[in-house]
């Protein structure tokens, strides 16, 4: 048995509006993920009521243990410079102690596409990194950068 892991549970989700193709969304949720981990992850959709009573269909995937671990190593290897960058910004103000959760949002559009860029629009993946032990900002940054989220 090996070092318990940083990273307990990752969460993606992501909304498919009434205008929206799920299987498209599913997609994006998908490709946020590593290719080594697809295999592994099952996706859960649930249809909720809108605002306007719209129907508005959630998709989930949960990943825990190792892999979570694993998709955030992965993650890192895909971003680019300028996102590690970002991102290096931002990780105090993306970080919730109480819970020990550090969130990201992607761009819905390119995360279909295939492409990881960050975004803080309305048209997003969430990413939800959950740390063991909700871990002080500097104890979380640092097991973020020792996973190769930072520039």
């Amino acid at each position: 048995m090996g070092m318990p892991t940083r990273v307990i549970r990752v969460e993606i989700a992501a909304h498919a509006h009434a205008t929206e193709d799920v299987e498209r969304v599913e997609q994006a949720v998908l490709n946020i993920v590593p290719e080594g981990l697809r295999g592994r992850v099952k996706l859960e959709t649930r249809t909720v009521e809108g605002h306007y009573n719209n129907p508005i269909t959630r998709i989930v995937a949960r990943i825990e243990g190792r892999d979570a671990e694993e998709f955030v190593r992965g993650l890192a290897r895909r971003l680019d410079e300028q996102s590690r960058r970002i991102l290096a910004m931002m990780l105090e103000n993306r970080y919730d102690q109480r819970q020990g959760k550090f969130y990201l949002r992607f761009s819905k559009q390119d995360a279909f596409l295939g492409e990881l860029r960050l975004h803080d629009g309305d048209d997003v993946v969430h990413v939800v990194i959950t740390l063991r032990g909700s871990p002080s900002p500097e104890k979380a940054l640092k097991a973020l950068e020792e996973l190769g989220l930072k520039a």
